[in-house]
């Protein structure tokens, strides 16, 4: 722990959900921002969804998609519930991308629809939901009657603890087939709050994320650390 805080993301969230409700969270840039209370209502309704396909804390579910305020939802949704979250590069082949599903275990996947095709052909029973991350719907929907509703909320309290595996992280597999590297909660959590205290950051500061949000840098210090 770092000052008595527990070093979970939902931990940590709830606390800036609690000091910065009504401030804004995420945004596309040119567009009316999220505040953190409604972002913090998106992944409960996430979360709910995510209970509806069955995914329950220690299922690994993966995130290829565009830079957008949908990733960070789905990224703290999947993590909140105790699950597993796999991000791939969105440079990745269909053959890097398929390697990786198959290894982590990935039962589901959110992807933005310009990336839809990088999935051609990767076996169902490898990969059992594709969700779209411009809507949350499902590109395969004949497998669930399963529906995003932002007025729903989660049936289940999840306890996460910070030696809990928040996410595996695959390297660029320069040599060879990519690696996993599996990081807990308090890996990344305190990385996010050690990284915060070299610069400043508060209320009134604004990122703007260019790197894509799988890199495990820009992950932290583009998106963590703010939130």
């Amino acid at each position: 722990m770092i000052d008595n805080e527990l070093l979970t993301f939902p931990s940590l969230f709830g606390k800036a959900v609690m000091k910065y409700g009504n401030q804004n969270a995420l945004a596309f840039v040119g567009e009316k921002p999220l505040t953190y209370q409604e972002v913090n209502d998106r992944i409960d309704s996430l979360i709910c969804f995510l209970e509806d396909l069955e995914i329950k804390p220690g299922d690994k579910v993966a995130i290829l998609g565009n830079n957008m305020p949908a990733w960070g939802m789905a990224y703290l949704a999947i993590s909140f519930m105790g699950a597993v979250v796999v991000p791939l590069l969105p440079d990745f082949l269909p053959r890097e991308i398929e390697y990786i599903i198959e290894h982590s275990g990935a039962k589901a996947i959110f992807l933005s629809e310009s990336m839809a095709h990088k999935l051609e052909g990767i076996s169902e029973k490898a990969l059992k939901y594709r969700i779209r991350l411009e809507d949350f719907g499902l590109l395969d929907d004949h497998h669930s009657n399963a529906r995003y509703d932002l007025n729903k909320k989660p049936s289940s309290e999840y306890t996460v603890g910070e030696d809990d595996l928040a996410a595996i992280i695959y390297t660029s597999g320069t040599t060879g087939s990519s690696k996993g590297v599996m990081l807990t909660h308090k890996n990344i959590a305190f990385n996010a709050i050690a990284g915060s205290k070299l610069k400043n950051v508060d209320k009134s500061d604004r990122f703007l994320s260019i790197l894509p949000l799988s890199h495990t840098l820009e992950n932290t210090v583009g998106f963590l650390i703010p939130i």
